[in-house]
Order: C-alpha cells, then structure tokens, then sequence
C-alpha cells in the first residue's frame, strides 16, 4: 500500500525572490511563513538539498518549478512544517533559485489531510494513481479525490519564496514564468492565453507537449508535429514579446498578439494530434 501510494508522490528581486504576502494574510499565515523561509533558507543552495537527501521528480512545469522529493520524509508518518518533504526550484533570471515548499503527506483515501497548518483543508491536493510522468501532469493543479480504497498522497504548496498572486497556499503560481523570464509579473498573473505564452517564451514547451500526450494519445508522428509546433510557436512568441531585447516587460499590445499566436499554435497542435490518432 505504501509502495503504491510512494508511487502517487512520483508521480507526483523586482520581487527579489521574496514573497510579498497578500495585505489581507492573516498574523498566523504571516509567522508560520516567516519561520518556514528561515527554517528553508539553506536549501537555496541546492547542493545542500542533494546532501540531505531531496532528488527530483517529476518534470519541471510552468507554474510551480522543479519538485525535490525527500523520501523518508514522506514514509515518516507524520509531517512537520520546519522539514517540508518537498522542495521547489526553478531557474529565474538564469539563476536557480529556491522559490517555495510543498507538505506531503500518505493519507488513506476519504480520510482528511494533516491537520496543524494555519490553512483550510481545500488547500490540499491529492495524488493517486501509478508513476508515471502523465499522471503527474493530470493531478497536478486540481483537487483530485481518489475513487478507489487505498493510501493517496496529500499535498500543500507554500509558496515562502516568491510572491503568489492567486495566495501563498494556492497550488500553482502563474507568477513564475515571468520570473523567469525577469520580468516583474502583473498581480493578476494566471493561467490564460497571455500566461501561457509568456510561460512557453519561458522554456515551457516540453510541458505543454506533455499535456497533450497525456490527454491525447497522439501517435509517434502525432508527438513530433506538436513538438515543431510548439517550437516555432516559442520563436514566433519570444520575437512578439521581446524576450531578450531590453530586459523590459513587453506592453499590452505586444501580449495581446502573444496570447493570439498561442492560441492558434494549440489549436494547431490539437488537430495534428486527432490527424495522428
């Protein structure tokens, strides 16, 4: 039972890299990331992370970075907030950096998560299912109860590193692709056309690949043609954005065509995956 949900898991500054909390964040939300950033702060240096025991899993998405799982922190039964069991990085500005941490924990299925976080149980997300890198994609993002009996795997995201618009509890942070990028991101920064663009400007087309395998099916030719689609679409993108002209943020405009390049490159990409089925 362990194996299998060990198995979930797997598959499981302009902002200077420190979080700006929400004006609304409660003092209980305030204290407990202040004393997990100062409890964290030696994993900015990754090296440290590999010596304690993190490795990575998973692939590295758009809007919540690399995963570095420590496994006897997952197996250890309990969880405590001041060794998360994950670590997330991702490079920004061509550095890699610490941007937040993630709690896991085995839970039975119907069973609720870990109790002790200054947070509501509607934070948690769940991974259940076998490993594989596809069902790591599927789960992630989404609330995910497992239908059938069994240990699944519970997780909260903190995001103790980098300023999250959508919360510093949320699970995806649409914030990082422009980070990445080094731009300053808007404090509405989510997942629509222009976030997309911006985060496969960002390096984000092995991801956005994945989506669609998983979901689609495609065949082997079906695979290579959305690769060169997302590929020409990241040049096409980059040049509207300016990605590496002046190290400015691009205007309206300029992402207003982004997001309209985008949106046809997926809905290029879609129709040679249903030609390719």
């Amino acid at each position: 039972m362990i194996r299998a949900a060990l198995a979930a898991a797997l598959l499981l500054p302009p902002r200077a890299l420190v979080a700006q909390h929400d004006a609304g964040q409660t003092p209980a939300v305030s204290e407990f990331v202040a004393t997990v950033r100062e409890a964290t702060t030696r994993y900015r240096d990754r090296n440290v992370a590999i010596t304690d025991g993190y490795r990575m899993i998973g692939p590295d998405i758009p809007s919540l970075g690399e995963h570095w799982l420590n496994v006897p922190m997952l197996l250890a039964g309990t969880v405590d907030p001041l060794h998360p069991p994950i670590l997330e990085y991702a490079v920004i500005r061509g550095k890699l950096e610490l941007v937040g941490v993630a709690y896991a924990a085995l839970v039975d299925s119907g069973a609720p998560p870990p109790t002790g976080f200054p947070v509501g149980n509607d934070a948690w997300h769940f991974h259940a299912g076998t490993v594989n890198e596809e069902s790591f994609i599927l789960s992630h993002g989404h609330v995910v109860q497992a239908s059938a009996p069994g240990p699944r795997v519970a997780v909260l995201h903190l995001w103790a590193w980098v300023e999250n618009p959508a919360g510093v509890f949320a699970t995806d942070n649409w914030a990082l692709p422009w980070l990445r990028l080094g731009w300053p991101p808007p404090h509405a920064a989510a997942e629509d056309a222009v976030g997309r663009a911006v985060a496969l400007a960002a390096g984000g087309g092995s991801y956005f690949a994945a989506v669609i395998n998983a979901t689609a099916h495609p065949d082997s030719l079906g695979r290579r043609a959305v690769r060169d689609v997302l590929a020409r679409a990241k040049t096409d993108i980059s040049a509207t954005l300016g990605v590496g002209d002046s190290g400015a943020p691009p205007g309206t405009a300029r992402l207003a065509s982004a997001a309209r390049q985008w949106e046809a490159a997926w809905d290029e990409a879609l129709a040679l995956v249903h030609h390719h089925k």
